[in-house]
């Protein structure tokens, strides 16, 4: 397993500018309204609402390929004037703060890459608290992605616990690739993080099935597989799309000899940009 570790979720992180141009840190600042009844975490997606900052609820389970009006982008922490009028830099808004002068420092700029942590999904599309990590590899890039905001973030540390999710399986818990609208484009792994398991299997003939010699809960729908034989070489990106028992589902057909060692490959974290009007400041309409 890589270092470090990616144990959960940690919300969304900027790490540069599409085109790979350097992000310099850049944020706005736009008001919350006193009172304002909602922890809004480091990490999380914002929206505009009568001028001010509000949690964005992007929901993998509800309406995913629609675009909630008003999203403007990433919440980085905040400033207010607490009750002893001393100005306070947080990395969270605690709900329901009063403060006539609060500031969201906001990555407002469409055209940022987040990196964020990825979770699976079950047969059906969630907005799931679960927080177990998922996995992805490069096949997914150019594909699209969901967010998980069911999990709301940490009052300790202020980091969101947002994560992001690609398709439902068949069986068990992973990641299939998403070609319909949804907020994020993948445009990266993370190799640093990457996971590697291995585990005998093989095919009869060329198939999209590969069995397992025995059952193996470390490998799930999402991960690359990597085996000497036909079609299942490294560079070929052979994806598992399902996982029953020691029976794996692969999105193409590969050739593999009975007893022979294979790899699987997960990537836990993935580098994103916002998709079109997904980002309400590529829309020519006001909020």
């Amino acid at each position: 397993m890589a270092y470090p570790v990616i144990s959960s979720p940690y919300g969304l992180k900027p790490v540069n500018e599409f085109g790979g141009l350097v992000y310099a840190g850049s944020t706005r600042m736009y008001p919350i309204a006193t009172g304002y009844s909602t922890n809004l975490f480091n990490g999380d997606t914002v929206k505009l609402s009568n001028g001010t900052i509000v949690i964005d609820n992007y929901s993998a389970a509800s309406s995913p390929t629609s675009a909630i009006a008003g999203t403007i982008g990433v919440f980085l922490g905040c400033q207010y004037v607490n009750s002893l009028s001393q100005t306070v830099q947080s990395q969270y808004w605690p709900a329901s703060t009063v403060s006539n002068n609060a500031l969201a420092y906001v990555v407002d700029d469409p055209r940022t890459v987040f990196k964020a942590a990825v979770t699976g999904q079950g047969t059906s599309l969630a907005n799931t608290a679960n927080t177990t990590i998922g996995y992805v590899n490069p096949a997914f890039v150019g594909t699209n992605m969901y967010t998980l905001t069911g999990n709301s973030g940490s009052t300790v540390n202020g980091n969101s616990y947002l994560a992001l999710t690609g398709g439902a399986v068949s069986n068990g818990t992973g990641n299939t690739r998403v070609t319909a609208a949804a907020p994020w484009r993948v445009v990266g792994v993370v190799p640093e993080t990457a996971v590697v398991v291995t585990a005998t299997a093989s095919t009869s003939g060329s198939s999209t099935t590969l069995t397992l010699a025995a059952s193996n809960s470390s490998i799930l729908a999402g991960m690359q597989v990597i085996a000497s034989g036909t079609g299942a070489a490294q560079g070929n990106y052979i994806t598992v799309t399902n996982v029953n028992g020691t029976t794996l589902t692969v999105s193409s057909a590969i050739t593999v000899a009975s007893g022979t060692s294979c790899t699987f490959i997960g990537f836990p974290e993935v580098l994103v940009t916002w998709n079109g009007n997904f980002h309400s400041m590529n829309n020519t309409t006001g909020v």
